[in-house]
């Protein structure tokens, strides 16, 4: 504890405010201490205002191990039990949650979320969703996607999650993109920015322009003379696949015409149809090219 007096009040303050953490924390203390827990324990319970110095010793060390009743927070967090969510593939699905924030998932996208005094997390395990997040001061916002954590900083973005990498798309305030760990890189965006995470490397892609985050929100667009590259980038926001155009000429390509983003891999095919090029599938990705095979 670095020389610091033992706030003892403070620690009764802290086992008084959930009835989980004195269990909890004499687990913790015996699994640290061993069997010289059992008899500060026993001296606890039997002369409670005579404990502050067993209490500042054998805190001590497990302040230093495991952070103590300053760790809660990521106790509780680990100990809350999740309530799941999934929205169907090809459709939409809108889950307010218990603080107003309001999550629009795409078709196959799974959630878990966790709640706290502490913290507000949502796991997305796969595909995409859409956060409104309702501003709490006292309780950060954040959404974990594979080896990528978004840090809410008061906004709604788009985090769309695949094997290989999470694009997060900010339409409003800010968010901070980084990997889920300790270590490495963060990246502040805002308003209209686009990042992707793919592995640990963290990169920056062109903005979007105004309404286009999370077009799929509208299930089907009406696209009227833009280039192919705007269509796949909306369209691989929700597609299970990474789409790669390979050519810049093929990229440019005029379309219009209405499309069903909640259905990328048919929008796919319907649109090498029309506009004439090839669609080959390998290493985890949708690639399109001029010309025939």
């Amino acid at each position: 504890m670095g020389g610091e007096a033992f706030d003892e009040a403070g620690f009764d303050a802290w086992l008084a405010g959930d009835a989980r953490r004195k269990p909890l924390f004499d687990t913790m203390w015996r699994r640290v201490m061993g069997a010289d827990m059992d008899v500060a324990l026993r001296a606890y319970r039997q002369r409670r205002r005579a404990r502050h110095v067993a209490l500042a010793s054998a805190a001590g060390l497990l302040l230093a191990c495991t952070g103590g009743y300053a760790a809660w927070p990521s106790v509780e967090l680990f100990l809350a039990q999740p309530r799941h969510y999934a929205s169907a593939e090809g459709g939409i699905r809108e889950v307010v949650l218990e603080d107003g924030t309001r999550l629009t998932l795409a078709g196959g996208a799974d959630i878990r979320v966790r709640y706290t005094g502490h913290d507000r997390v949502v796991e997305l395990t796969q595909g995409t969703v859409f956060a409104d997040v309702a501003h709490d001061a006292r309780r950060p916002f954040r959404i974990d996607a594979g080896k990528a954590r978004i840090t809410d900083l008061g906004t709604r973005f788009e985090v769309s999650s695949n094997p290989v990498a999470v694009r997060v798309t900010v339409e409003s305030g800010a968010v901070r993109l980084g990997a889920n760990s300790w270590f490495g890189d963060r990246m502040d965006l805002s308003a209209d920015q686009v990042a992707i995470l793919t592995g640990s490397e963290l990169s920056r892609i062109a903005n979007v322009g105004a309404g286009g985050v999370a077009r799929w929100r509208h299930e089907w667009v009406e696209y009227r003379d833009v280039p192919l590259s705007q269509v796949v980038y909306d369209l691989e926001g929700v597609s299970p696949l990474r789409i790669r155009i390979a050519d810049e000429k093929l990229a440019n390509r005029r379309v219009s015409g209405r499309v069903r983003l909640t259905d990328p891999v048919r929008q796919i095919d319907n649109l090498a149809v029309i506009h004439d090029f090839t669609i080959t599938r390998h290493d985890g990705a949708i690639f399109l090219s001029s010309g025939k095979p």
